[in-house]
């Protein structure tokens, strides 16, 4: 009857997503200044940077310098992937919740998520009367069936 909930993807996914992006803009940002480094070095004006690094002397550096490229854009891609998976499974983490409560408990229309506590929400619901009621709501980690804590006569689930 109830769907179950994954409370931790999609936080993990948005995270994992952001440190990934960082990290390819910080490689992307070094394969910048490297290339800025070499083209100095071809064109001869190495005297901004005499003494920073004997790298961009060797043949192979051109090379180097693409494969880093590539690697930050890698990087930040898979940090976007991440990102909008984490942000999509977010969004369907909410209808599931929202129709999870709708069907244990009829008088309530809608389910405005504020914070998570575990697996307990910290919720504003609208009942079908259009009344709004600030509650706690407790989500069986298996099951996904939830339980609102404390005593709201006006909701009235089917226990």
């Amino acid at each position: 009857m109830f769907q179950p909930l994954d409370l931790q993807t999609p936080q993990l996914a948005i995270g994992v997503g952001f440190v990934f992006a960082v990290a390819g803009a910080a490689i992307l940002a070094h394969a910048a200044w490297r290339n800025r480094r070499l083209s100095a070095w071809q064109s001869g004006e190495t005297g901004r940077f005499e003494g920073t690094d004997s790298r961009g002397e060797r043949a192979d550096a051109p090379r180097d310098v693409r494969i880093e490229s590539i690697a930050g854009l890698v990087a930040i891609l898979v940090g976007v992937f991440g990102i909008v998976y984490g942000m999509i499974s977010q969004s369907h983490q909410h209808s599931v919740l929202e129709s999870n409560t709708i069907a244990k408990y009829p008088q309530i229309q809608a389910v405005e998520p504020h914070e998570w506590r575990g697996n307990q929400l910290e919720a504003e619901v609208t009942t079908i009367d259009g009344e709004r009621l600030e509650l706690k709501i407790v989500f069986d980690p298996d099951t996904g069936e939830p339980t609102i804590q404390g005593d709201y006569p006006e909701i009235e689930g089917q226990q």
